[in-house]
């Protein structure tokens, strides 16, 4: 009986020295996790932050998008003057567009030799 007890606290220290550095682990693991959790917070305050500001550029680029608008309205009406009055002046006469500065501003060749940019 005597061997029984003896192996059975031989077997009893070995788990508590196991159990202790469980616990130490389990501490540290704990630690992590908060530091995790810190980290967590942190990243949703900034995904918040993001958010809005995304949805601010969005507001500023349907703004920008309809300012766009208008302003392409403008220039169809100033094309449409334009045209007018050319076919009014000469009648059914060839008019070629030509880009010729780095802004992209066009000129029109008309086929009589008039020239407008």
């Amino acid at each position: 009986m005597n061997k029984i007890k003896r192996s059975f606290v031989k077997e009893w220290n070995k788990r508590k020295k196991l159990y202790a550095e469980g616990e130490k682990l389990y501490a540290e693991g704990y630690k992590l996790r908060a530091e995790g959790d810190k980290l967590y917070a942190e990243g949703d305050k900034l995904h918040v932050e993001g958010d809005k500001l995304y949805a601010e550029g969005n507001k500023l680029h349907v703004e920008g998008s309809k300012l766009r608008a208008e302003g392409d309205k403008l220039r169809a009406e100033g094309d449409k003057i334009f045209f007018s009055a050319i076919t009014a002046k000469f009648g059914n006469i060839k008019i070629t567009k030509r880009i010729w500065n780095k802004n992209n501003e066009p000129s029109f060749h008309l086929e009589n030799g008039e020239v407008y940019s």
